[in-house]
């Protein structure tokens, strides 16, 4: 049996060979056109997070008064049916020994016990704890409902299923007191999966969270073109706030329409990787899907609200910021189109030859990967998730396509004029 496995194999790559043989310079280049710019991308990152590492080490910050004088944060956490969670929660803030602190709770129109469980911190005067009722409830509204009880310099937002580190506070003050920065955000890594489940689908994102915060946050800060605040650990400056009129309630990613308002009002965000957050994820690859529904519905939405960025001609945005803006668009939607036009093209053009074609993709798109998260585990200053390399093929061959394509789905239903369910 294992003298015919090898008599298959060997044939398959021998054939394999002599196809790529045949192809003409245009198949090739139709061919690997779409990879080279992600496989280019994922080389350029690792070599400029190098480059940034060397001069970080000849350059280093230098820090304001600000992580002197220790200025208040006021961190503000909105919990719709947390019951499980939000003590935990607390429990971390409240152990962050971070002193100049408060911690104010908003229960948003919770249906389980979220507010019994959190009511003894406030009785004993550790928390605020407010609640909203009436209306419908809405992660901005309830931040910004949560501002109002807020007497900080400094206003941090965070989940109810999110556990800070104990550094978190003291770094947010150090960053926020460089005259420059008007934002922070950490670096979000998932616990596990919610009610403490580990399996297939939270640790395919934990891989994921890996790759997102230790690859593509490093680089947008360092290139400045930055453009999302992940909301599980976000925080800026009191009059920041005051000044962009906080959270708006007409699109499902809040954190990504916040982020650029406050770029359009200038001044930098800087990420903070030494700073983590722990989250739980969705530990059913149904709520997954869902999650990653609102995700995408909610990016075109911002992006077509702040359209101007990229349409007007009387207002001056800073230009990396504009070009930021740019990359997300080409990367997230148009190469998404492109690739589904490509692989089309494909299907009909190499027809008897489908097997070879994706050989070749799979193994250029496995580089990639292996540099990218290999890179990621490098650069991370926590190595738990880079445990999950194993999961490599499966990313390549189920998750990233599952999601590309649950993404062009989401995009579709924003161009149809359709909403999506929480």
């Amino acid at each position: 049996m294992l003298d015919v496995t090898s008599v298959l194999i060997g044939n398959f790559f021998a054939g394999f060979v002599s196809w790529i043989h045949s192809l003409t310079p245009w198949q090739i280049a139709g061919i690997l056109s779409l990879m080279l710019i992600d496989v280019s991308r994922n080389v350029g990152k690792t070599i400029v997070l190098i480059l940034f590492k060397i001069k970080r080490h000849f350059r280093p910050l230098h820090f304001g008064t600000a992580s002197i004088t220790n200025p208040k944060i006021s961190l503000i956490i909105p919990a719709h049916n947390e019951s499980v969670s939000i003590k935990k929660t607390i429990m971390s803030a409240l152990e962050n020994p971070y002193r100049n602190k408060e911690i104010i709770i908003v229960d948003d129109h919770s249906t389980d016990d979220t507010y019994q469980q959190a009511l003894p911190f406030h009785e004993r005067g550790l928390i605020k704890l407010v609640k909203r009722s009436g209306g419908k409830g809405s992660r901005a509204a309830a931040v910004n409902y949560g501002t109002l009880y807020a007497t900080g310099d400094i206003w941090m937002i965070t989940d109810g299923d999110t556990l800070i580190g104990r550094n978190s506070l003291t770094e947010v003050a150090k960053y926020l007191s460089l005259e420059d920065v008007v934002a922070v955000l950490g670096n979000v890594r998932v616990l596990s999966g919610d009610g403490g489940i580990t399996n297939l689908v939270t640790k395919c994102q934990s891989y994921e969270y890996l790759i997102s915060f230790e690859l593509g946050k490093r680089v947008r800060t360092i290139m400045n073109i930055l453009v999302i605040i992940p909301g599980a650990f976000g925080a800026f400056r009191k009059e920041t706030g005051a000044k962009i009129g906080l959270y708006d309630k007409d699109t499902l990613t809040e954190d990504f329409d916040l982020t650029l308002k406050i770029f359009k009002t200038g001044g930098n965000v800087e990420f903070v990787p030494d700073v983590i957050a722990w989250t739980f994820c969705p530990s059913t690859w149904k709520a997954w899907y869902r999650q990653r529904i609102r995700w995408s519905h909610g990016q075109i939405v911002t992006l077509l609200k702040h359209r101007d960025i990229v349409t007007t001609r009387n207002v001056k945005y800073p230009l990396l910021f504009v070009w930021g803006v740019y990359d997300m668009m080409f990367i997230d939607v148009i190469l998404l189109f492109a690739r589904t036009i490509s692989i089309i093209w494909i299907l009909f053009d190499f027809t008897q030859f489908i097997p070879y074609v994706f050989t070749l993709v799979f193994l250029i798109y496995l580089v990639s990967e292996f540099i990218a998260i290999v890179t990621a585990g490098i650069f991370s200053p926590i190595k738990s998730d880079f445990k999950y390399i194993y999961l490599l093929p499966f990313m390549l061959i189920v998750y990233r396509p599952v999601y590309s394509y649950i993404r062009l789905y989401a995009f579709i239903k924003v161009l149809m004029g359709k909403g999506v369910e929480w």
